[in-house]
């Protein structure tokens, strides 16, 4: 289950089909497969040889894709970095990750010219068609020889939020993305003929549910960023058949006022996650895209992705019952993912009874990285501790009740409040924050702070929203500022964020005005 091997089978068997379609150039898997291998030197040559770091800060395309297979080929270790992160956050997984050379977007060049991101302008490579020296030392290396680190080698470093305010980098064998692959694929019925769009970003691990198509000798495209129009485009051009993404996205797609005049009828799979969609999002989405089944997913950055799924048949069967519980939950365990709802003792539970979900599988992830405290608190005697909490019902569907800790989905990125609060406290006007998700028609859920001032303090919303820019990534500042006198708390002094949605639900309902 070494992803090296696979990809050489693949460039082997499927050399003539088509992998790549592009704007740019077309390329056979023989083609590709000669690019992946030149990009593997060229990354050795530049220090990332096997079982060092680099880092990517690019938007989603051929090139990030080929220099991901390239580390995986010449057992270099990729570490994909959010791109809308503010500089010191880029710096600082960069940094935690070890990384010998960071591949660069030519949009994302000028950001190495802040303080944060100096030290490392002198390693980068700027990766663009015609920007940059990516294609120059291409060009100039010679096909690097296969690496086979072995099935449990570390193939890739997500970062991902952490309880303490920095981000904590996941770290993935070859044998998690590999098992993975081949379980989507069986549950969803990628073929080898499926022309597959990554919508996702690059920097997520749901992208990862693109490489069965890798596997299949398929063929790939790739959605630079994501708009509605860019989105029907693609696969009007592409025919594409098979593509993930958020329930936003195809929100923002079936409101689109141009969206109609774009053919989507070869579309046949659709794979969205973050949360189940609202019964008419969904009614209206199986409408505009009538030939695509489907199917939503539940997982973590940390069980490489995917653990359970929802498929296109039982999306329908609830649709024609109007069954809220079917169309809610998240479906069943893909074949080989062992799901255990238990308590706080560890005891397993029963059918409808609520607890945290537990999960073995092949996909489980070997660690954090640089964690110990962190690891061992999740991973225990071959289980993983999601700190998600759910139920089973009798047909073996998992319902999700809540999120980990006080996780926000906007937009289908993950904010961890504690990042945001981090920023928020920080201001002198401010003694104490809790940020929430609350509900948003366009994002699902945005971002809002309940602040307490510091007495004789004045400050307005503009200021604080401003005061966030400045540190952290725009997806992260709050959309919705409210200033309160004081924060609901237990009787041990914990804050009550259950009481900071619930109060502002209730103000919204009444009509009640947010900053």
């Amino acid at each position: 289950m070494n992803l090296v091997r696979l990809l050489n089978e693949t460039a082997r068997v499927h050399a003539a089909r088509t992998a790549l379609v592009d704007a740019e150039f077309t390329l056979t898997w023989a083609q590709w497969f000669d690019r992946m291998r030149r990009a593997a030197a060229m990354l050795a040559a530049a220090g990332a040889g096997p079982g060092a770091r680099f880092g990517l800060l690019m938007k989603n395309g051929f090139r990030q894709a080929e220099s991901i297979w390239a580390g995986h080929w010449g057992g270099a270790v990729p570490v994909p970095v959010n791109w809308r992160l503010a500089p010191p956050e880029i710096a600082d997984i960069l940094d935690d990750a070890g990384c010998k050379v960071v591949l660069v977007d030519p949009e994302f060049a000028p950001l190495f010219e802040a303080p944060p991101l100096a030290a490392w302008r002198a390693r980068t490579i700027v990766a663009g068609a015609d920007q940059g020296d990516y294609e120059r030392l291409l060009a100039a290396s010679a096909p690097a020889p296969m690496h086979d680190g072995g099935d449990d080698a570390e193939a890739i470093v997500l970062y991902t939020g952490g309880t303490t305010g920095r981000s904590k980098g996941v770290r993935l064998s070859h044998r998690n993305l590999a098992w993975n692959s081949i379980q989507v694929g069986l549950a969803l019925g990628i073929r080898q003929d499926d022309v597959t769009l990554t919508v996702a970003p690059m920097f997520h691990a749901a992208a990862l549910c693109s490489n069965i198509t890798t596997l299949l000798g398929g063929t790939h495209a790739y959605l630079r960023q994501f708009s509605p129009q860019a989105m029907l485009e693609a696969v009007e051009r592409w025919g594409i058949r098979f593509t993930t993404v958020v329930p936003t996205m195809l929100k923002m797609v079936i409101d689109d006022p141009g969206a109609a005049r774009f053919d989507r009828s070869s579309l046949r799979v659709i794979f969205y996650g973050s949360s189940p969609m609202p019964v008419s999002w969904l009614r209206a989405a199986i409408g505009f895209f009538p030939n695509a089944g489907f199917h939503q997913a539940y997982g973590l950055t940390e069980t490489a992705p995917i653990l359970t799924i929802l498929g296109d048949d039982e999306h329908r069967a609830g649709i024609a019952a109007d069954d809220a519980a079917i169309l809610g939950s998240a479906g069943r365990p893909l074949v080989g993912v062992e799901l255990r709802i238990v308590d706080d003792a560890g005891a397993e539970l029963g059918v409808g009874q609520p607890g945290e979900i537990r999960v073995r599988a092949p996909g489980v992830m070997l660690g954090y990285h640089d964690r110990p405290v962190e690891t061992a608190a999740v991973l225990r005697d071959g289980w993983f501790s999601t700190g998600d909490v759910g139920a089973l019902d009798a047909s073996g569907r998992l319902t999700i009740l809540d999120r980990k800790k006080d996780l926000i989905i906007t937009g289908g990125e993950n904010v961890y409040s504690v990042d945001v609060e981090a920023v928020l406290a920080r201001h002198p006007a401010v003694a104490e924050v809790a940020v929430i998700g609350v509900p948003d028609d366009r994002l699902g859920e945005a971002v809002a702070a309940v602040v307490v001032l510091r007495p004789g303090a004045t400050l307005g919303a503009e200021e604080l929203v401003a005061h966030c820019r400045a540190s952290i990534g725009a997806y992260k500042v709050p959309r919705h500022v409210r200033f309160v006198d004081a924060l609901p708390r237990t009787a041990v002094g914990k804050v009550r964020k259950s009481a900071l949605r619930d109060d502002w639900e209730k103000v919204e309902q009444a009509g009640g005005r947010r900053a």
